[in-house]
């Protein structure tokens, strides 16, 4: 029996690594590979090599885009080549593809926009790439999730759960300026959460849509506003059925009687936080000022008290 292994072989036992799921073994196989290959001028043999080295590479590094470019990068330069995957055989440019795809997903959901522009941008940007995920994968098994995860899902439900999240990114674009319109979007992003099956995230967006499209009528000046939370939000408050019935022939809710609150629009309610922080500057400033008076006579008396001559 040889003791030196072939190209061949070892490409043979990367997978077999594979299929164990051991996944560290399989990448030094693979690597071994590739060099022998390399080294034997099979360039073929060595590109294939390569780049299952690079595509088991990315289950250390799931969370790392520039993994997948580079696995999808190797893929390609094997043309319309079929590669083996653990159990499955695929096509050398329908892995890259969707390497490319998770890679963008992945990049794309650690942006946080810090601005209503940037809130439609990334929206517009999810959408194109559900699309994507539908038009280029469709009912294809995703390779990658299924090897490493262990989780069976195509790219048409990969594209259901980014619709979602285009919408509630577009409802954050809204808040500010239109919460009618961003409650919309919410209720749009909590249909398509409840067609991927994740109940708690449309609940999330249910209490969004509740929260911004909700109107009601400022205690205090009277205006009329939407969004609750953002642009008018609730005080405590004691309330006589007189003052209850202030509120009566209203349109809009003045008061939660359930809670015993009054509503105040953003502008109110700042105001009178900020007199009320005031007001209590000035009383501990006051007590301040009272306790250093009374600190100032306690020393007086210590020291009168203190030891006398004989």
């Amino acid at each position: 029996m040889a003791l030196l292994k072939s190209a061949g072989d070892l490409l043979a036992l990367g997978h077999d690594c594979v299929l164990r799921g051991d996944f560290s073994n399989a990448n030094e196989k693979y690597t071994e590979a590739a060099r022998k290959f390399a080294k034997q001028g099979d360039m073929m043999g060595a590109g294939v090599a390569s780049s299952m080295a690079a595509v088991i590479a990315i289950g250390n590094q799931m969370s790392y885009p520039l993994a997948y470019r580079i696995a999808s990068q190797s893929l390609n330069s094997l043309g319309n080549f079929t590669v083996k995957v653990g159990l499955r055989d695929v096509s050398a440019p329908q892995l890259a593809a969707e390497l490319v795809l998770l890679g963008d997903e992945i990049e794309l959901l650690a942006n946080y926009p810090m601005n209503p522009l940037g809130h439609k941008e990334k929206a517009q940007a999810l959408q194109a790439l559900a699309m994507r995920f539908k038009t280029q994968l469709g009912g294809q098994v995703l390779v990658i999730p299924e090897l490493f995860t262990k989780v069976v899902t195509t790219g048409d439900s990969k594209a259901i759960p980014l619709m979602a999240m285009a919408e509630e990114e577009f409802g954050k674009c809204f808040i500010l300026y239109d919460p009618k319109a961003a409650a919309e979007h919410y209720q749009s992003a909590r249909l398509w959460w409840m067609q991927a099956g994740r109940q708690d995230m449309a609940d999330a967006a249910s209490i969004n849509v509740r929260l911004y499209g909700r109107s009601a009528r400022c205690w205090f000046c009277g205006r009329e506003v939407s969004g609750e939370g953002i642009h008018f939000l609730s005080m405590p408050s004691d309330l006589t059925e007189l003052l209850k019935k202030t509120g009566e022939g209203s349109a809009l809710p003045a008061f939660d009687p359930a809670s015993k609150s009054i509503y105040a629009c953003k502008g109110c309610h700042g105001a009178v936080f900020r007199l009320a922080d005031d007001i209590a500057l000035r009383r501990t400033q006051e007590l301040e000022q009272r306790i250093a008076v009374q600190l100032n006579e306690i020393r007086a008396k210590i020291r009168n008290f203190g030891p006398r001559g004989t």
